[in-house]
């Protein structure tokens, strides 16, 4: 073929002898038919790359679109899987993509092995541009094109924080332990005579003593009152009873002779007297002697109220001694001693620590801090990130004040349980000082608070929170404490002397909440997680010169099921620090999904602990135990009057300094811990923890320097965060 020919000859090497006339008017009619065919196939690759192209783009928006999808639907797993597919289609609709338009398959599912994964599926066909001209007798053209992609989202839900158990913040109580006793007096002689000597008795001062030498009468009724027993309860003592001695006898035999007794307070005789038993003979010959004859007892009041230690008391106390002789007994009566016994109650005050328990009567383990918010006028350096107004008082505002966007814990009352009750303790503010109740004070002065003490509120709102953990704009309000706790002021304290230290003050005895549980909610239905917010924000009152520390803490139950309560990747927490030992507390729950993650831990002005040096831990959980592990630290200066610590960093360290005994290294910083997790992370539960019965529990420890007797506070804000949260994407 003339063609092939030449084309052979245009690859050779060497160039061809030049043709006649007659082959070249051959060659040229052959070119052109060649450069049709070239200029056919040439076109055609580049509609088909155009239109390749096109489809790629299409499938690119498609996969955006189906990403975009599932990250809108999974913030609603594992809950609300209606909402959830509403929320997919709505998105794909927004990045052109609507089901049922256009050929368009939008198809949303949860994964059957993940109930917080959402997949969706996009399925619909792209239009060709060129491609169409490629046609088939009797088959179709390639006009059209079918694009299916498919995007995945997992929703992971906040951090919990602080508890794995159906109570939140429990920590150290102090409070004021009454002991109860029974006692009594020994037997107090009379010392005196008292009123006017009855002439019808003899030898009246000998009955203080039990010597054989007796006072005498032998009128029937007659009558001599006796004192000076000196008297002597212990302090706040409470009278059960009065016992009378009276050794006595009569000189001849005879019968139903009797001494009787009434007792008189200062003002008045008791109107029911007490009559010993017949008197017996004394006659050392036959070994008869005079008897002790006991009237009352341990509970006899005769016939009187109280008996106060001012009734008691020498001027008014007198015991009245009668003799009844009836007209068969012709003896004298004779009375050697006369005492009293007095019989009661003593309680004793003592200030320490005491057990917190349940409204259902239960000890609750102390988790080692209390819940806690600062007042809404005090300095973010006194612990509090996010809910004081100010940096500096009065001169520099607070940047991260977010009073709506924290602190909020999450109550969980599980499937198939009812009834939920949700209650707070000691949830109003109350001065008692850092070394009393739960340690809550005014900050009050100097950098930390106003120059006086200002109203103190605090509220607490419990919102359904229908399955959108991130998202707060659909809440239900379930219950608020509305204004209970506002306004809290110097005249809602009294000085309780029974209670506390005469110095100290404490709230009065009427409040039906101060160191007691206090009902917030009932009747809550099981399978929904409730949100509870604190704060002090007050739209009624003025909370900027509000300087002053509350704590609380947080406890559910319900019918069929045990609840869990704990902090939602945030939490404030008040912690009692004793000297000479280690605390430990519950820091967040990381779930195996987390393995390979970054696992971040900020605290916010940590080290205030006063004169006592400081350093913390951190404990990851193992199948046996719990391990002190390494980590990266660095910090964040964010407050103006903070001290000097964007410096302070290091790595692969198992311990950081935050208190040098007396200074803190992080006031007015965010100390910020990293820890990488590795990639075989389980999420264990320590077979020595009795307390969690979920694995994946972290904790935190604090080693105090100093003695036991010893202690100091330390209020601090905790986030646990996870880098990859709350919500994204992954493999189908």
């Amino acid at each position: 073929m003339p063609t092939k020919r030449y084309l052979a000859q245009l690859l050779r090497r060497d160039a061809p002898a030049a043709p006649s006339e007659e082959r070249r008017s051959q060659q040229a009619g052959q070119v052109l038919p060649i450069f049709v065919i070239l200029s056919v196939v040439l076109l055609g690759g580049a509609a088909l790359l155009t239109d390749v192209a096109w489809w790629w783009t299409v499938e690119q928006r498609m996969q955006r679109a189906a990403d975009a999808a599932a990250l809108a639907g999974a913030v609603y797993l594992p809950g609300n899987q209606v909402q959830a597919y509403s929320a997919a289609y709505a998105e794909a609709t927004k990045n052109g993509f609507t089901h049922g338009a256009d050929g368009v398959a939008v198809t949303p599912r949860r994964d059957p092995s993940d109930p917080r994964k959402l997949i969706v599926d996009i399925d619909g066909d792209a239009a060709t541009n060129f491609a169409g001209i490629f046609c088939w007798d009797g088959g179709p053209c390639l006009d059209r094109v079918d694009v299916g992609v498919t995007g995945a989202a997992v929703f992971v839900l906040p951090v919990p924080m602080g508890s794995p158990q159906n109570y939140y913040g429990v920590g150290y109580f102090v409070d004021a332990e009454v002991t109860t006793s029974s006692g009594s007096t020994a037997w107090l002689p009379a010392r005196s005579t008292r009123g006017t000597l009855s002439a019808q008795w003899s030898n009246h001062g000998n009955v203080y003593v039990d010597d054989g030498s007796r006072a005498i009468t032998s009128t029937n009724g007659a009558t001599q009152d006796w004192g000076d027993f000196n008297i002597s309860l212990p302090a706040g003592a409470t009278t059960t009873g009065v016992e009378v001695r009276l050794n006595s006898s009569i000189n001849t035999a005879g019968s139903e002779c009797r001494f009787a007794v009434d007792l008189y307070n200062g003002g008045s005789y008791t109107t029911v007297g007490r009559q010993t038993a017949p008197l017996t003979t004394n006659n050392p010959a036959t070994g008869q002697v005079d008897t002790d004859h006991d009237v009352g007892s341990s509970t006899d009041m005769f016939g009187h109220v109280d008996w106060t230690a001012t009734e008691l008391s020498n001027t008014n106390f007198r015991v009245r001694v009668r003799y009844d002789r009836p007209a068969s007994c012709g003896a004298t009566g004779r009375l050697d001693l006369l005492a009293v016994k007095i019989h009661y109650t003593a309680s004793s005050t003592t200030i320490g620590p005491e057990p917190v328990v349940s409204p259902e009567g239960d000890v609750l383990a102390p988790q080692n801090f209390w819940g806690a918010l600062q007042s809404k006028g005090a300095p973010n350096i006194q612990g509090d990130a996010y809910m004081t107004y100010y940096d500096t008082r009065t001169s520099a505002t607070n940047e991260q004040y977010l009073p709506e966007s924290f602190y909020h814990y999450a109550i969980e009352i599980p499937p198939g349980a009812s009834g939920g009750e949700v209650w707070l303790f000691d949830p109003g503010f109350c001065d008692v000082t850092t070394s009393r109740g739960l340690g809550e004070n005014w900050t009050v002065g100097g950098a930390n608070g106003y120059s006086s003490r200002q109203p103190i509120s605090t509220f607490y709102d419990l919102y359904d929170m229908n399955d959108t953990p991130y998202f707060f704009g659909d809440d239900t309000l379930m219950r608020s404490s509305g204004d209970t706790f506002g306004g809290l002021t110097l005249a809602d304290h009294t000085l309780n002397t029974n209670s506390w230290a005469q110095s100290m003050t404490d709230c009065r005895t009427s409040t039906n909440w101060h160191n007691q549980w206090w009902l917030l909610a009932d009747g809550l239905p099981g399978g929904t997680t409730y949100r509870l917010h604190t704060h002090s924000d007050d739209p009624n009152r003025n909370q900027l010169n509000s300087t002053g520390l509350n704590a609380f803490a947080i406890w559910a139950t319900a019918s069929g099921g045990t609840p869990r309560v704990y902090g939602l990747g945030a939490m404030e927490a008040y912690v009692r620090l004793p000297g000479g030992s280690a605390s430990e507390f519950y820091l967040s729950q990381i779930e195996a999904e987390h393995a390979g993650k970054t696992m971040v831990i900020s605290l916010w002005d940590p080290g205030d602990t006063g004169s006592l040096a400081a350093n913390l831990q951190i404990l990851q959980p193992t199948a046996t135990d719990y391990q002190v592990i390494p980590f990266n630290y660095s910090a964040r200066r964010v407050s103006g009057a903070a001290s000097n610590c964007a410096n302070n960093s290091d790595t692969d360290v198992t311990s950081v300094t935050t208190n040098t005994g007396g200074t803190s290294l992080y006031n007015g910083c965010w100390l910020d811990i990293e820890i990488s997790l590795p990639n075989t992370y389980s999420a264990p539960l320590p077979s020595s923890d009795t307390v969690a019965t979920e694995g994946g529990w972290w904790k935190i420890r604090y080693n105090m320097s100093g003695s036991s007797s010893s202690f100091s506070t330390d209020l601090t804000t905790w986030q646990v965060e996870l880098r990859g949260n709350p919500v994204h994407l992954v493999q189908p």
